[in-house]
C-alpha cells in the first residue's frame, strides 16, 4: 500500500535460519541511503529482541543494564551513512552542547592519533585481506585490548548512557552480552559472550554504502566521524527506496539473485 512517498509491505525474511515476519515502510521516492535508517533501526531491534529471547529460554539472561557503559569505550566501526547521519545531528544540536561534543570527539582522536592507533589498525586490516592467521588474530586483540585500555567514552555518553539512544548506530544496538558484565572493562574473546544474533544488519549496512571515502578502515571508527563527515563529501546516488532495500536484503541473507521476499516484493512493484 502506497502513502504518500511511502511503501508500506508485510515482509517474510529467513536470516541465519531463522524466520521473521514484519510490516516495514519505506521510501517510494529515490533516496541517499541514510534516508533508509529508520527501517533498519527496527529491523535491528527485531532482530536483537530474538536473540534475546533465544538466550533467555536457554538459561542466559542478558548482563547489560542501565548505567553500564563500558561497551561505548571499545573501537567500533560505523557506516558511512550513519556518520553523515550523525555529524548532521551534531551540527542541529544546540550551540553550547554542540561545542562539548566536538571538543570530545576532537580529544579522542588526537589520543589515538599520538599513539599511531590509527595507522597500526589500518595496517593490520591490510594484511588481513590476505587471509586470517592466529597471529594476526592475536594481534587484533592486542590492539582492541589497547584501545579500551584508554578508557575513552564515545562523544555522546552520558552518565554512562546514550545520548542520541534513539540513533545510535547499528552495531550499538547488536551488542549485547550474556557474560558477566564486568568482564566488558577488559573484554577479550575468552571472557565475552555475546547474544547470537541471525544476521547483521551493520555489517551488511556497511558493505552495502562503502564507497572509495573508506579506503583506510579506521576513518569510520565512531569516534572519527567529525572528521570523516568535514573531510568527504556524500557520494551516495539517490535510488528508490525498495532497489536499496533489495540490495540490503541481499547483502544480510547472501542472497545471490536480488529480489525483495515474500509479501515485500509485491507491496513494492
Amino acid at each position: 500500500m502506497e502513502t504518500g512517498e511511502m511503501l508500506t509491505g508485510d515482509l517474510k525474511l529467513d536470516i541465519g535460519g531463522e524466520h521473521f515476519e514484519m510490516t516495514l515502510t519505506i521510501p517510494a521516492a529515490p533516496v541517499r541511503p541514510r534516508r533508509m535508517l529508520p527501517v533498519l533501526r527496527k529491523l535491528t531491534d527485531d532482530i536483537v529482541t530474538r536473540g534475546v529471547e533465544r538466550s533467555e529460554a536457554a538459561g542466559l539472561p542478558i548482563s547489560c543494564a542501565k548505567g553500564c557503559g563500558d561497551c561505548c569505550r571499545q573501537a567500533l566501526l560505523i557506516s558511512e551513512a550513519e556518520a553523515f547521519e550523525l555529524y548532521d545531528l551534531v551540527e542541529s544540536m544546540p550551540s553550547e552542547r554542540r561545542t562539548v561534543i566536538k571538543q570530545r570527539f576532537r580529544e579522542a582522536r588526537e589520543r589515538f592519533a599520538r599513539l599511531e592507533w590509527f595507522d597500526r589498525f589500518d595496517a593490520m586490516t591490510e594484511r588481513a585481506q590476505a587471509g586470517p592467521s592466529d597471529d594476526l588474530a592475536s594481534e587484533f586483540v592486542s590492539l582492541l585490548s589497547e584501545y579500551i585500555e584508554q578508557r575513552v567514552a564515545c562523544p555522546f555518553l552520558e552518565d554512562e548512557s546514550c545520548s542520541i539512544y534513539e540513533h545510535r548506530p547499528l552495531i550499538c544496538r547488536e551488542y549485547l552480552v550474556t557474560s558477566p558484565a564486568e568482564n566488558c572493562i577488559a573484554p577479550r574473546p575468552d571472557n565475552i559472550k555475546k547474544v547470537p544474533m541471525a544476521g547483521s544488519p551493520s555489517k551488511a549496512f556497511s558493505a552495502l554504502v562503502r564507497t572509495e571515502n573508506a579506503a583506510r578502515p579506521s576513518s569510520l571508527l565512531l569516534i572519527r566521524l567529525m572528521e570523516f563527515a568535514e573531510t568527504h563529501a556524500e557520494r551516495f546516488e539517490e535510488r528508490p527506496g525498495p532497489a536499496w532495500a533489495d540490495d540490503f536484503f541481499r547483502q544480510l541473507t547472501n542472497r545471490s539473485q536480488p529480489g525483495m521476499p515474500g509479501k515485500a516484493a509485491e507491496a513494492v512493484e
